[in-house]
């Protein structure tokens, strides 16, 4: 059983779609008008919260608020009135319309007490009534105002005026009077008011004076002695007499006719006429002492005048020469009339400031520059009246700015063309000042950043950290001691990209404080990083020469040009069985062997002269113990920076057991020659029996064997006869190439070519190859032997010729490194690169069954080439063709 708060809460009730029996129109006509009601009831809160917001000044903000929230229960109200349709949830229902009642309430309660409050506010009309009411209020105010300010202003103004000033009646009854007057004539002012104006004259001319008067008031405009002024006989309150002038002017207000009488003592006024003659005297005497030529302009009329400096400034004589606006514009240069007539243009019309400086025409044959200043008096209308200035000489002044521009721009050319860097160092401040444009670029950093850098934080943390102590010492040194100037120093400063940049710089006082302290520091520098990078270079490669040179395998020396040993390291000593100190003592002559020293100094000879820049031996050298030793030595000369011949550079190779090897090796191959060419004799003697008895056997049997078998076996005993023999001679051949047996001549090689085409013509001609020879040459090498290497490489190209091609054989050269490169190229049917180093071997054959022979052709090339001291290698690619490189020693080649 649910207990009362969970039946309340139940949502299984009966929906309220029943009581519409699900009738679709009814249903969603109830649910669309309950979703746009809500919607609008959510709408209205967000529209009283903007209204509220933005006036400031409401009193009521409360009752807008619980209008809000009243408003957005209502629109919850309804939007759940949509989820009951489906769900039966109508104890929620219920708390939801608690709710908005209890606001509801609460909304017209508050309402209803604040219902005379409210009623208060007055409507549009009432307020727009008030603010008239308070505005002509505040106009009658400001008016009433403004007449006793104005009044207060005209009493004021009175009493400033220093002549006397009174105002009279058409009774000449005086209404109005100033302290200056009452204090002329001895009175109080409230005295004089409402006294005659005859009191204050005179007793013979009060009369008089009454009548003149009388008579301006009735016709004021042919009255013109009264009005300009008349000087007459005044009389003090306490009978003293007083001189004034009289000036009147009449004036009607409110229809009541008024005389305005000013009155001027005329002992002041004849003092004031002598001051100002004493003031034009003095300005006068001013004018004509000064420097500046005067001038005034009458802009309406285009009268001018100019003091008699100015007429002398523009080469006239005041005396015979007239004033003229013209006399001025002529004097312009040419190439600055438009400059400074624009300016005055300028000034006329846009009132802008008047101060040009240009050259001026002082005499016929000389301008100078002058500065013309002046300043125009405009009327109401802006319009321009009088103008009036100075015109200055400022040549001396010019020339000394055009003088010190052009050093300026020299100084500058230098700081910015400078190849140092250049800052200036504020001490105090702790911060650089200046810097020129090669500072820029050698740091990275404009002045800008700089500025922007030294704003966070000090310059020399710009400086590597091991090298900031330092670079403040030497600043705290200037500063301390005033030098001049301080040693210089290298430092490390981070470049803005982050890199550290070295540098060489040089630091002296720039200027000093009030005190004769030190304020500021300049300082020079430029980058040597590259030259830092070169010495380390330099510092790591003498270094590894140093190690190179005393930890090689092979004896290294520098010797003088006379043969002195200059230095050695510890493997020449090693060799030669001498300690450095013996050693430096000897030069190499000493310890040569006698019957190789005419060969050595020759080739020492052709270093000198220049002919080669370097040689290679194999020597004999007298050890300490008088032991002889064979040694492979290579000589270089060395040049200075001038150009002339320093040292020699001399490695040395122990070649004694190489030697000992090379002579063991003769000896057994020369034993071998004779063993082959005994042993090929014996055997080619029962060969040619062999051979001799298989041949007449086949002819005695001719047409007597029937058996097949038999001819083909005897036919093949006597082709095996014939290889075998040719098999031995080829051997012999290749035993008898050494370099013992060379005879090395400077041939020509296209007339090796030559033979070379003759020898194999009949080959050529039947295979129809084509020899090429790119370039001529000289060679030193055994004509014979090596034409026996040119006959059997281009045999081969004929023999593995590509039928479908013709064949082309070319000779090409060049010289690398002190070695000649001879290269053999075809384009025949080639072979597979993996047995590139197979072929030279004897009786090896690629192709045993295609093509006659025995194998030895490359066998006996190579011997060849090695006897010449000497290298070949092939190279190829099947169908391609193949490539033969003979690098053989340049030694003797022209």
């Amino acid at each position: 059983m649910q207990t009362p708060l969970e039946a309340f809460f139940n949502s299984s009730y009966m929906p309220h779609g029943h009581c519409y029996l699900w009738q679709p129109g009814i249903l969603w006509v109830n649910v669309l008008s309950d979703l746009l009601i809500a919607t609008a009831y959510f709408s209205i809160p967000i529209a009283l919260w903007i209204f509220v917001k933005q006036r400031k000044d409401l009193r009521f903000k409360g009752i807008f608020i619980l209008f809000a929230l009243f408003i957005l229960c209502c629109g919850i109200t309804h939007l759940f009135s949509i989820y009951t349709i489906w769900h039966g949830s109508y104890g929620v229902h219920g708390i939801l319309k608690a709710i908005t009642a209890i606001i509801s309430i609460t909304t017209a309660l508050i309402l209803f007490k604040n219902i005379n409050t409210l009623l208060a506010i007055p409507s549009a009309q009432q307020l727009e009534e008030a603010i008239n009411r308070a505005a002509t209020e505040k106009s009658r105010r400001a008016h009433a105002e403004q007449t006793q300010k104005s009044e207060a202003i005209f009493k004021f103004a009175l009493e400033l005026l220093p002549t006397g000033l009174l105002i009279i009646d058409t009774n000449q009854t005086i209404r109005v009077v100033n302290n200056a007057l009452a204090k002329l004539f001895e009175y109080e002012p409230d005295e004089l008011v409402g006294m005659p104006l005859a009191a204050l004259l005179n007793d013979e001319q009060a009369k008089f004076h009454h009548v003149l008067t009388q008579s301006y008031l009735n016709q004021p405009e042919q009255a013109h002695a009264m009005a300009s002024g008349r000087t007459v006989r005044g009389k003090t309150k306490y009978g003293n007499e007083v001189w004034v002038e009289v000036s009147l002017s009449t004036h009607d207000f409110n229809n009541e006719k008024h005389v305005f009488a000013s009155v001027n003592n005329t002992y002041e006024t004849i003092s004031d006429l002598n001051f100002v003659f004493e003031k034009s005297n003095r300005l006068q005497r001013v004018i004509d002492a000064t420097e500046d030529g005067i001038w005034e302009w009458n802009i309406q009329s285009n009268d001018v005048w100019y003091s008699n400096r100015l007429m002398h400034m523009l080469g006239v004589n005041p005396d015979t020469t007239k004033a003229d606006f013209n006399l001025w514009r002529e004097h312009i240069h040419p190439d600055d009339k438009d400059r400074v007539l624009e300016a005055l243009e300028q000034h006329v019309t846009q009132q802008q400031k008047y101060d040009v400086t240009y050259r001026g025409q002082v005499s016929p044959e000389q301008y100078q520059w002058v500065r013309a200043r002046g300043n125009t008096i405009f009327d109401t209308d802006n319009q321009p009246l009088l103008m009036s200035g100075t015109l200055t000489n400022v040549n001396y002044l010019k020339e000394l700015e055009i003088e010190i521009s052009e050093k300026s721009r020299f100084l500058n050319a230098i700081l910015n063309k400078s190849l140092s860097g250049m800052f200036i160092y504020d001490l105090p401040l702790q911060r650089i000042t200046f810097v020129n444009k090669q500072f820029c670029e050698i740091t990275g950093y404009n002045f800008k950043q700089l500025e922007i850098i030294q704003s966070q934080k000090s310059f020399i943390e710009l400086i590597h950290p091991d090298d900031q102590v330092m670079l403040q010492t030497q600043f705290n040194d200037l500063f301390t001691n005033q030098n001049s100037e301080a040693n210089s120093l290298e430092f490390r400063i981070q470049h803005q990209n982050g890199h550290w940049v070295w540098c060489f710089c040089k630091q002296s006082v720039y200027s000093f404080n009030g005190l004769h302290l030190v304020k500021e520091i300049i300082g020079t520098f430029f980058d040597i990083s590259d030259q830092k990078e070169q010495k380390d270079k330099i510092r790591s490669l003498s270094q590894d020469f140093y190690t190179t040179f005393e930890q090689a395998a092979v004896g290294i020396a520098h010797v003088g040009l006379d043969g002195s040993w200059l230095k050695a390291n510890k493997k020449i000593c090693e060799i030669l069985e001498y300690n450095l100190v013996e050693l430096l003592s000897l030069n190499f002559q000493k310890i040569t062997h006698p019957d190789d020293l005419d060969e050595d100094l020759e080739l020492v000879a052709t270093l000198m002269s220049g002919e080669q820049t370097q040689y290679s031996i194999e020597k004999r050298y007298i050890c300490k113990s008088g032991r002889v030793i064979w040694a492979y030595l290579t000589v270089s000369l060395v040049i200075d920076e001038w150009d002339n011949p320093s040292h020699f550079i001399s490695v040395i190779e122990d070649i004694t057991e190489r030697k000992e090897v090379e002579s063991a090796l003769a000896e057994s191959n020369l034993a071998l020659e004779k063993f082959a060419y005994s042993a090929s004799h014996d055997l080619q003697e029962p060969l040619r029996k062999i051979s001799a008895f298989s041949d007449s056997l086949s002819d005695r049997l001719v047409g007597k064997l029937s058996d097949p078998d038999a001819v083909y076996e005897l036919s093949r005993i006597t082709d095996a006869a014939s290889r075998m023999r040719g098999m031995i001679n080829s051997l012999l051949q290749l035993s008898r190439y050494s370099k013992h047996q060379l005879h090395k001549e400077q041939l020509q090689f296209s007339g090796l070519v030559e033979l070379l085409k003759e020898d194999l013509s009949q080959a050529i001609k039947e295979s129809q190859c084509t020899i090429l020879l790119e370039q001529d040459f000289i060679i030193d090498a055994d004509l014979n032997s090596f034409l026996q290497v040119l006959r059997n490489l281009v045999t081969n190209s004929i023999r593995y010729r590509d039928e479908s091609r013709a064949l082309v054989v070319t000779f090409s050269s060049q010289t690398i490194n002190d070695k000649l490169m001879l290269t053999i190229t075809d384009n025949g049917i080639g072979f597979d690169q993996k047995y590139a180093s197979d072929i030279f071997q004897p009786f090896k054959r690629l192709a045993p069954n295609k093509i006659l022979g025995y194998g030895m052709g490359l066998a006996i090339c190579k011997q060849i080439i090695r006897a010449h001291e000497g290298d070949i290698k092939a190279n190829s690619h099947q169908s391609l063709g193949c490539e033969f490189i003979i690098t053989l020693p340049t030694k003797g080649v022209v």
